[in-house]
């Protein structure tokens, strides 16, 4: 569970979400890292190969920032929280052949992103 500006969130609720999401590929991370002095979530996610194309390869094209606004708004109404979202390429985030490295914690970090 991680507990960000009071709100209790688990990483599988936001997981339940993202899923839900046809331009997202299953895998994602969390970042936690502090903001001044406040700690701070950021969502790491892959979009699938089709999205990708889509766009043209270009994540900060028009399509991809209203994906970005979708996945806030998503995680806003359900999970209680503002987060930080990035978008990677297919197959560029960290894949694990155990147990998957959801949450990634940057807080002791000076430049945490």
């Amino acid at each position: 569970m991680i507990i960000i500006r009071g709100v209790n969130v688990f990483p599988s609720e936001i997981e339940h979400h993202l899923l839900r999401v046809s331009e997202l590929a299953p895998h994602y991370q969390l970042h936690r890292f502090l903001h001044g002095r406040l700690e701070a979530l950021e969502l790491h996610a892959e979009v699938t190969e089709y999205f990708y194309n889509q766009v043209g390869g270009d994540l900060q094209s028009g399509a991809a920032i209203e994906l970005v606004r979708r996945i806030q708004s998503l995680l806003k109404t359900h999970c209680l929280i503002s987060i930080g979202v990035r978008l990677h390429p297919p197959k560029t985030l960290p894949r694990s052949e155990g147990k998957a490295v959801r949450v990634i914690d940057r807080r002791k970090q000076e430049n945490p992103v």
